[in-house]
């Protein structure tokens, strides 16, 4: 569970500083000997928190929008 919460950090400071492919980091997480199925998981987890946000933030504009 530590591994998964740290990869989640480094991916979010990673995407702050640039951009990055999801099999760059998934790369960049395998080097620092964390397992695939592991650094995998941690991908799919960042990709679903993006599509939530952004789910959320629609569905806030379309509320707003009939108001």
């Amino acid at each position: 569970m530590k591994k998964i919460m740290l990869m989640m950090v480094v991916s979010m400071v990673g995407t702050l500083v640039g951009c990055s492919t999801s099999a760059q980091r998934q790369a960049d997480c395998q080097a620092q000997g964390i397992s695939k199925d592991t650094c995998y998981l941690a991908e799919q987890n960042r990709q679903n928190s993006i599509n939530n946000a952004a789910m959320k933030q629609a569905m806030e504009n379309a509320t707003n929008a009939t108001k």
